[in-house]
């Protein structure tokens, strides 16, 4: 009987720290994801400031507070130095991809995403 104990004790442990690991991945892939979709955040509020103002009527007092509310953010969850390199990283994407699709055609579908999200940052 106390063999069978210590036996089951043993394996408990063993599948534990596996377990445990794997949550941990979880819970980085989680942390990941989430600060990628704050930096993507970031990047689309600069394209949307410089380029589809010129084209839609932009709330300018959302658009600014939820970059500095995520900015905010990603220094507190990054340190300032690795969330200033991220940001401009993804500076760097969006405005690649707005050069390859047109500033009309990434306006209009950030438009759509935007408005369809609840967060009105375009007015028209």
């Amino acid at each position: 009987m106390t063999r069978a104990l210590l036996l089951a004790a043993l394996l408990a442990t063993a599948v534990l720290p596996g377990a445990a690991r794997a949550a941990e991945e979880t819970d980085d892939t989680k942390r990941t994801e989430t600060i990628q979709g704050l930096v993507r955040i970031v990047g689309a509020q600069a394209g949307i400031v410089l380029y589809c103002r010129k084209l839609y009527t932009i709330d300018d007092t959302v658009s600014e507070g939820l970059s500095r509310t995520v900015r905010r953010a990603l220094d507190v969850s990054l340190g300032h130095p690795r969330a200033r390199n991220a940001i401009a990283e993804e500076g760097r994407r969006v405005a690649d991809e707005i050069a390859a699709v047109g500033a009309e055609q990434w306006c209009a579908d950030q438009r759509d995403i935007l408005n369809t999200d609840g967060v009105r940052v375009f007015i028209d």
